[in-house]
């Protein structure tokens, strides 16, 4: 009897054990899970997102297949020595914005015509001015040198008009951001600013972002000790039009501030991004990279090299995918970025991965509603490629279809 109930006693102290062991091991999966996801709250009308470094949805290994290509050097009179691309489901507008010259194609790559001249007429820019060509609606904007030329989808001019600021890039057709650099108190300030025109022609001028030191990069040239703020060329921006959202960053920052058409913040981004060291031999490769072949290149790695941080946190550029999610180009090692993405709420879910063919073309990379295009230069002649993305549904809806 007594047996039985020592024994009874010792079934429930161990149930008891194993219930409250159970309890802790569901709280600390409960603190973990509670952790890991992004903190939210609201400010003011500005909705403030702190994520976790690692996506929630964890990391995707990119799978893409060729599906399109264009070499317009096999097309006839083709002479523009180097293209951007402008694209949507009608065209591909392959453009040279130093010497504006620019070649329209249909989506299965037949030419039908050219336009935009260098020059001073009606529908006509001078060279090396930020000439950018955009799509509005039914329309093809060119944009430089202070104006804007309206085209139709053959290359007809439809119009120009003045505007205050050089470069140029529309959100709608009342409303654009610029960015350029001015001279406060002697000093260089890089500026983004979003101007909405007024139906009198007023222009309204909203300040996204500025500093006298946006970037991580500073140095004095010897002798004298001048102080010169490099870095101030370090801001990021990415336009949604279809929402009429304006994403702006800073390189060296992993905080993002979102804008809506008024140049209201809405949203605030941040990522406790971890910083990832680089040896002096591939930081010059960094610098390298970052610089091209500007003239005087060598001199400028010279003085940025001892003042770059051992540690690198470096954002490459921003996009936004079709679906309306935010698409960030980060370093994650000295040859190698991925793309972090978000959703329309802010919340960090995915991390791409690119196969390594495609690390060094990100900055012509462009998405498309099942993948990506880019300008390929591997070969002798630039060839512009369009890929499917195959693994990713959620991001991208076209894809496998």
């Amino acid at each position: 009897m007594e047996r039985q109930k020592g024994r009874g006693v010792s079934l429930w102290a161990l149930m008891a054990l194993a219930l409250f062991l159970g309890g802790l091991a569901l709280g600390f999966m409960a603190c973990r899970q509670q952790a890991e996801m992004p903190q939210i709250k609201e400010t003011g009308g500005v909705r403030q997102i702190i994520n976790p470094a690692r996506p929630l949805k964890g990391t995707i290994q990119v799978e893409a297949e060729k599906t399109f290509e264009l070499n317009p050097y096999k097309v006839p009179d083709f002479n523009l020595k180097y293209f951007w691309v402008l694209m949507d489901s009608q065209q591909i507008i392959l453009y040279n914005p130093a010497e504006p010259a620019a070649k329209i194609f249909s989506r299965d790559g037949a030419r039908l015509g050219s336009f935009i001249r260098v020059g001073q007429g009606p529908g006509e820019f001078p060279s090396r001015t930020g000439f950018w060509l955009d799509f509005e609606g039914d329309e093809i904007w060119g944009v430089g040198n202070m104006k804007v030329a309206r085209f139709d989808r053959h290359g007809q001019l439809l119009g120009e008009f003045k505007i205050q600021d050089m470069p140029a890039y529309f959100l709608r057709p009342d409303c654009y951001l610029t960015d350029l650099t001015a001279m406060e108190n002697n000093r260089r300030v890089k500026k983004l600013l979003l101007k909405k025109i007024d139906q009198k022609g007023t222009v309204a001028t909203v300040e996204l972002l500025s500093g006298l030191e946006l970037g991580m990069i500073s140095w004095k040239d010897e002798p004298g000790g001048y102080f010169e703020p490099y870095g101030t060329n370090d801001i990021l921006w990415s336009m949604n039009k279809a929402e009429a959202r304006i994403a702006v960053a800073v390189k060296s920052d992993y905080q993002l501030k979102i804008f809506n058409q008024d140049g209201q913040k809405v949203m605030e981004i941040e990522v406790p991004a971890e910083r990832v060291p680089v040896s002096r031999q591939d930081k010059e490769k960094i610098l390298q990279a970052f610089s091209g072949n500007r003239k005087g290149q060598e001199e400028l790695i010279k003085k940025m090299l001892p003042v770059y941080p051992d540690k690198l946190m470096m954002m490459l550029n921003l996009t936004y995918l079709p679906g309306g999610q935010m698409g960030v180009f980060r370093i994650t090692a000295p040859h190698r970025w991925q793309l972090d993405v978000f959703d329309r709420e802010g919340t960090y879910l995915y991390a791409l991965i690119f196969p390594d063919r495609f690390l060094e073309k990100w900055s012509s990379m462009d998405f498309l509603e099942s993948g990506f295009s880019l300008i390929n230069t591997d070969g002798d002649y630039p060839i512009y490629e369009e890929y499917q993305i195959t693994n990713c549904p959620e991001i991208f809806p076209s894809a496998g279809h």
